[in-house]
């Protein structure tokens, strides 16, 4: 998908690292210490709304004054997570080109735990993993290489 459809790269990531709990560059607000857990539903949502595109007239034109908004599906977010999961070739040779650049990194330690309660399985924890681990890194690969890791490198054919 990211590839193909640049644009929604910067919106898809940030949904991402916010369902993956990855802290974000500027400080957000203070949550309360009984916070939701987000979820792949929460995760699409903005401030308690659906986010979708602009409303449509309904194609029925019997249905006079209905109109037809389409919204982002949670499916959205979970297939993106699988894809970027999947890139574990990718995550080795960033990793690998961040310690060739600065040996003092420490990239390869960054942890990539997730919460059990987010996969009901070992692959998808796995992916999960891998997925918050490409999160993790991204800015020290931006600081080191002065251009973005994805989409213009990571999806392209050079490593995966």
């Amino acid at each position: 998908m990211l590839p193909y459809k640049r644009f929604a790269a910067p919106w898809l990531i940030a949904r991402a690292k916010q369902y993956l709990n990855v802290p974000q560059d500027p400080p957000q607000k203070e949550l309360s210490k009984r916070a939701a857990p987000t979820t792949y539903r929460s995760a699409v949502r903005h401030e308690r709304q659906q986010i979708g595109y602009p409303v449509e007239q309904a194609e029925d034109a019997d249905a006079e004054g209905s109109f037809h908004q389409p919204v982002i599906p949670p499916s959205l977010l979970w297939r993106f997570l699988g894809w970027f999961g999947s890139l574990t070739l990718t995550l080795d040779k960033a990793r690998e080109m961040i310690l060739k650049h600065d040996p003092n990194s420490t990239c390869h330690r960054v942890s990539g735990s997730v919460d059990p309660s987010k996969a009901h399985s070992d692959p998808r924890m796995k992916t999960l993993e891998t997925a918050r681990q490409l999160l993790l890194i991204t800015p020290e690969w931006e600081s080191c290489f002065g251009r973005p890791l994805f989409p213009r490198f990571a999806t392209r054919a050079g490593f995966d």
